[in-house]
């Protein structure tokens, strides 16, 4: 499937939210969309998410944007531990002698 990208006014309106918003959760290091040639900020599919995430944690939870930064650390320290996990039980199952 062909990724898209959404232009900063764009991305804003499908998230509900202003653009200086966007650019305050950048310049935070919240997310990094990608820049066109012209320095343009282009906004995946996967930032749109990452980006509603953040809106639910800051409207719906009342957590600040420190608190935020926190999170989605936490939160990707979880999902790499995953990853090492499922792994090494790839690893044990492919040594396991088969019976």
């Amino acid at each position: 499937m062909k990724q898209r990208y959404y232009t900063i006014k764009s991305a804003a309106a499908l998230c509900g939210m202003h653009e200086q918003s966007l650019r305050l959760y950048e310049r935070r290091g919240l997310i990094r969309p990608q820049r066109s040639p012209g320095n343009i900020r282009r906004y995946s599919d996967l930032d749109i998410e990452q980006i509603r995430f953040i809106k639910r944690l800051v409207d719906d939870l009342g957590v600040n944007l420190a608190g935020v930064e926190v999170i989605l650390h936490m939160r990707h320290q979880l999902v790499e531990a995953q990853r090492e996990l499922d792994a090494l039980r790839q690893r044990l199952a492919a040594e396991q002698p088969a019976e």
